[in-house]
């Protein structure tokens, strides 16, 4: 994390460009190249306020973006630049922080400045925090283009991305895809319990889109397979709209239900967590969930049984796209 954490509220997004030295602009000059960049976004500028502000990445910034834009995809939007923020210990960072930017420590050496664009959603239904998450990485992408761009730390994720995962993030969040992989970080972990190992993981960022986190209880799985559980069940939920219920079953295709992932749902302040989270529970898992979480909310399947969360392809492009395909 940077120096001095700040907290993220939900549906808000910053991301922070590392810069190999100082750069001097125009906040319109931003907005200006935004739109060129991003011409498909729902912003009307004609309503916008003038708000030109002089800039330079060696300096205090904060200045709002397109402030008074109307469209779908306004947002309350800054650039921001603070003494103390924006550095971090190459020697301190998490496996999980570098896992989609393993060069990040040789970036780190050279990071000189640095400017950090935020995003809030504007509205509460479901494509509020898609959209403010979405402007928040158009705007990264502009900055992650420059030369003098090194990496990029995703806040609510807490792990950092190359320039050019940045611009990919932009580019599939304009086709109304979820960019999971780069918005939704993973904390895994191993464990061990005599001659018997186990992982966990659980999501990061997962909170602001949907307003919960998926964590995978101790399991005799290997990291890579704990992993791509968490990041299919984080498409699942986003991209494909699925709705987990207490007690249900999760598994992939063809697999039996007394060989799946029971879901089970943990409210904020579970073990002193500071959000709810839907826990998944492989059927060798020496954790007990019934002791831990109690009796499902809803009736619980047989053993051997439950019902499982099935594909539902393109949900959510159809959703932001007003129930059109294209």
């Amino acid at each position: 994390m940077s120096d001095q954490e700040s907290e993220t509220d939900g549906g808000s997004f910053s991301a922070y460009i590392l810069l190999s030295e100082a750069i001097q602009f125009n906040s319109t000059e931003i907005e200006q190249a935004l739109l060129e960049d991003y011409p498909a976004l729902d912003l009307q500028t004609d309503t916008a306020v003038s708000l030109a502000q002089d800039c330079d990445t060696d300096q205090f910034i904060t200045t709002p973006i397109l402030f008074g834009a109307k469209g779908r995809d306004s947002a309350i939007a800054s650039l921001i630049r603070l003494p103390g923020y924006g550095r971090w210990n190459p020697d301190e960072l998490t496996p999980s922080q570098q896992l989609q930017f393993p060069e990040i420590k040789q970036a780190l050496a050279r990071n000189a400045s640095y400017i950090c664009v935020t995003a809030g959603k504007n509205n509460e239904d479901e494509t509020g925090a898609f959209r403010a998450a979405r402007l928040c990485s158009c705007l990264a992408a502009v900055f992650a283009k420059l030369p003098v761009a090194l990496g990029v730390y995703w806040e609510t994720a807490d792990h950092f991305l190359s320039p050019s995962d940045v611009v990919e993030m932009a580019d599939k969040a304009m086709s109304d895809e979820f960019p999971i992989d780069k918005w939704v970080g993973l904390n895994l972990n191993r464990l061990k319990d005599g001659a018997k190992e186990y992982s966990s993981g659980i999501t990061r960022g997962l909170k602001q889109l949907k307003g919960y986190e998926v964590s995978v209880a101790a399991a005799p799985l290997d990291l890579a397979t704990t992993a791509s559980t968490l990041s299919t069940a984080a498409v699942m939920l986003t991209s494909y709209g699925h709705k987990f219920r207490d007690g249900d079953t999760v598994g992939h295709e063809g697999q039996s239900p007394e060989r799946s992932m029971r879901i089970r749902f943990a409210p904020v302040g579970t073990n002193g967590s500071t959000c709810d989270a839907w826990v998944l529970i492989h059927p060798d898992s020496p954790f007990d969930h019934e002791e831990a979480l109690g009796e499902t909310r809803s009736v619980p399947p047989p053993p051997g049984q439950g019902v499982q969360v099935r594909s539902k392809m393109g949900f959510f492009k159809r959703l932001i796209r007003g129930g059109r395909d294209a």
